[in-house]
């Protein structure tokens, strides 16, 4: 218990020492971090699942002339390959081309992730900012203190200084773990991008070859 008694008690002299951009600093960090976890979680679980090679669509729709049932089978599959697949395959069925279909899907399933992860640079951009607009304010501080030549200026001049290096100290430590997470988010939007261009290459061959009507027969006679 004292030791969180001791916790509470340094991050609010953080606080205090820091002034009133610490309490936007703390909150833009958590901000960043919770937005880090949130998109990592999503995009694991986009990447779950084999690739479109694996789901074998070929064989399926071969021993199913309604893709419903292949639409049925693809819902309880995790992942972003089958739930693009099912979508195509829906969308061919209400009318769609092939390539508005996929224009549509590939949108649905990347656009949230694109959107997400230049909110989170936004975060990391606006952190640095924020600690060096404290940094500006605390020597303000200082160089008034020093020009009020009053018996208090020493301490004054000190506060200032806290303050210009506790938001600087506190932006950078923020932003700098999330441009590296940033990093590694767009590593995996990436890979996930890849994975779903080569669904649609092996989707529209399946479609392409399910669609064909059969070879006539050499031997069979024609009227």
């Amino acid at each position: 218990m004292n030791g969180l008694q001791t916790l509470l008690h340094d991050l609010w002299q953080s606080l205090a020492a820091g002034g009133a951009l610490m309490v936007p600093l703390f909150v833009i960090t958590w901000l960043i971090w919770g937005s880090y976890l949130a998109l990592w979680l999503r995009l694991r679980q986009a990447l779950q699942g084999g690739d479109a090679e694996e789901l074998r669509l070929d064989e399926h729709l071969r021993r199913q002339a309604d893709p419903r049932p292949v639409c049925d089978w693809l819902e309880t599959l995790p992942g972003a390959v089958p739930r693009l697949t099912r979508h195509i395959l829906m969308r061919r069925r209400w009318g769609l081309s092939f390539r508005e279909a996929c224009a549509q899907c590939r949108f649905q399933e990347l656009d949230p992730y694109h959107y997400a992860m230049v909110w989170l640079g936004a975060l990391i951009v606006a952190a640095p900012l924020l600690g060096l607009l404290g940094t500006v304010f605390g020597m303000i501080g200082t160089f008034d203190a020093v020009a009020s030549r009053s018996g208090d200026a020493a301490h004054l001049v000190a506060s200032g200084i806290s303050k210009a290096l506790l938001t600087t100290e506190v932006g950078l430590l923020a932003a700098l773990p999330g441009t590296f997470g940033l990093a590694h988010l767009f590593r995996l939007y990436r890979h996930l991008g890849s994975r779903l261009d080569r669904c649609e290459r092996l989707l529209a061959l399946v479609l392409e070859h399910h669609d064909q009507p059969p070879a006539a027969n050499p031997g069979e006679v024609r009227p």
